[in-house]
């Protein structure tokens, strides 16, 4: 009986995990203590934060002073930055975890997907060969689709003008 070969085909990261490797253990103990820290963080906040920030809310790094969390929006890391003191409050009256808390700091981080990430990949290959299109598989932010969406509906007068609009951020 042979040995079972990997396919050549696959990931490096299916190749690792055929061969047995796995995250260095400090790595590995940090990414716990996260995962155990937002799940307790989001247990204690589930009454104070909106259901929309709570999803997208993880903590990225921690230390018995210092919180720092990641949300997927400015609104969000807005929100927080503004209540600030009052989830400071809850959080040190509901766990002993976060007693010697005193700062929350937010930072914005994007979803990536598959997709965003061959995206990017690719526009930094259009980008280094100095091509003139290089961003022109961008997608519209959520921002300019509603504007453009509230232009075609409020502002446009011309039928045809307006189809195209809103079949541009249909794309």
């Amino acid at each position: 009986m042979s040995k079972k070969q990997p396919n050549r085909l696959a990931k490096l990261i299916d190749h690792q995990a055929f061969a047995g490797s796995a995250l260095p253990q400090t790595l590995a103990d940090n990414m716990h203590l996260y995962i155990k820290t937002t799940n307790e963080v989001k247990v204690l906040l589930v009454d104070c934060l909106p259901e929309e920030i709570l999803a997208t809310c993880w903590v990225v790094g921690f230390t018995p002073e210092r919180l720092v969390l990641s949300v997927t929006s400015t609104t969000a890391a807005n929100h927080i930055r503004y209540l600030q003191n009052a989830y400071l409050q809850v959080l040190k009256k509901q766990s002993i975890t976060f007693q010697q808390l005193k700062e929350i700091h937010v930072v914005v981080s994007s979803l990536t997907t598959k997709n965003n990430l061959s995206n990017d990949h690719s526009t930094l290959q259009h980008s280094n060969s100095n091509s003139p299109q290089a961003n022109t598989d961008k997608a519209l932010s959520q921002n300019t689709k509603q504007t453009i969406a509230q232009a075609a509906e409020h502002v446009t007068t011309d039928k045809n003008l307006k189809k195209a609009l809103l079949r541009l951020i249909d794309r």
